[in-house]
């Protein structure tokens, strides 16, 4: 058995698209410390707000809060810019505390002993997977390697590649034991959570927040936010980012203590051909999926949400949105590749946004 060192555990989410590169070729890393640029999309800092960020290799964290800048609200929120910074290392980028490269380097193999946070967020991918058909899954990882969308030239995987991938990935093949043992039945599968620890960074920052006495407050990570509470006499708001213009919205989200997230075809990608390949992958054939252009959830449980923009996007636009009528005190819509944009009822309440965008030409940005 090999035993990952178990880390300090804390108790227990308006998205602004970050800039992203022509090509859809991965954002270049930078270091922690390095300050949050402002874009074209972020909301101006209104009368009676404060606001930090970070940017935490290459992804920006920013937290307003409604409430004066004093010394204390400003050490509270380096508390939880920490938080944010910490989840990040420890899910998702390739550093020597990442528990799930851990267990991707040896969990095939042998148990691996994660610390209790990290193996319950395993678990309630496992059962988000067993839910929505296995839409969502975490063992897509098992297909990345497959995937470079910066190679140059692209090469699509071949089917008999992916069917190799497909007959071992699979959330059934995934066995997590008291929140703290880790193993994978099949030799070479993955996981990963690089979506949804971004959701559940937000979920620790607000309970940082919380802590310390704030109680109205966004905070944002990449395009995923968290909110609490109201700024001044109404609710806080965000810009809806349009699936593949980063420097514009496609309309505007009113949120009330609850996290939205998206999932879009314009993340990482590459056109060849006339033809659009992404990294919304479908974790049942391995393939790009399709139908959808992006996928946005609001929900009160951020790493939730970012689970179920997955399996919505996977999904396409019919069954995903009867996913979301089957979830309690969740919303959302999609905008299909058609450009046409499809709204859960309860969006009526929530948010502005157009019958239609232009998503520009077939496979192209």
């Amino acid at each position: 058995m090999l035993v990952f060192g178990a880390l300090a555990l804390t108790t227990s989410a308006f998205a602004q698209p970050l800039a992203q590169p022509a090509t859809g070729q991965p954002k270049s890393a930078a270091k922690p410390t390095e300050p949050a640029a402002q874009r074209p999309l972020d909301v101006p800092i209104d009368v009676g707000q404060f606001e930090q960020s970070r940017s935490v290799s290459g992804v920006r964290c920013a937290i307003r809060v409604h409430a004066a800048g004093s010394p204390a609200n400003k050490a509270a929120i380096d508390k939880a810019l920490d938080q944010i910074e910490r989840v990040l290392r420890d899910l998702v980028f390739a550093t020597r505390t990442n528990q799930i490269h851990s267990i991707n380097a040896n969990a095939d193999r042998d148990e691996v002993v994660v610390d209790g946070e990290t193996g319950a967020l395993l678990q309630h991918a496992i059962d988000v997977c067993r839910r929505t058909g296995g839409a969502y899954d975490p063992t897509v990882a098992t297909f990345d390697y497959l995937w470079n969308f910066a190679h140059k030239p692209f090469v699509a995987p071949l089917p008999a590649e992916l069917q190799t991938r497909k007959a071992i990935a699979g959330c059934k093949h995934m066995v997590i034991k008291h929140n703290t043992v880790v193993r994978l039945l099949q030799r070479g599968m993955r996981v990963t959570l690089r979506h949804v620890a971004k959701g559940y960074a937000l979920d620790r920052a607000a309970h940082v927040l919380r802590e310390n006495g704030l109680t109205d407050f966004r905070i944002q990570v990449d395009r995923q936010v968290y909110v609490q509470g109201r700024t001044g006499t109404r609710h806080w708001y965000a810009a809806a980012p349009h699936p593949r213009d980063a420097d514009h919205a496609m309309g505007q989200l009113y949120l009330g203590s609850h996290a939205a997230v998206t999932r879009s075809d314009g993340d990482a990608y590459v056109v060849k051909a006339g033809r659009r390949y992404h990294d919304v992958l479908d974790p049942r054939t391995g393939l790009p999926a399709s139908g959808v252009a992006q996928a946005t959830v609001i929900a009160a449980d951020p790493s939730m949400a970012a689970m179920l923009a997955e399996a919505v996007f996977v999904l396409g636009p019919k069954a995903g949105l009867a996913l979301l009528a089957k979830e309690r005190n969740v919303d959302g819509f999609v905008v299909d590749t058609a450009g046409r944009v499809l709204t859960t009822k309860g969006m009526a309440d929530l948010a502005r946004l157009p019958l239609r965008v232009e998503l520009g030409e077939p496979g192209g940005p």
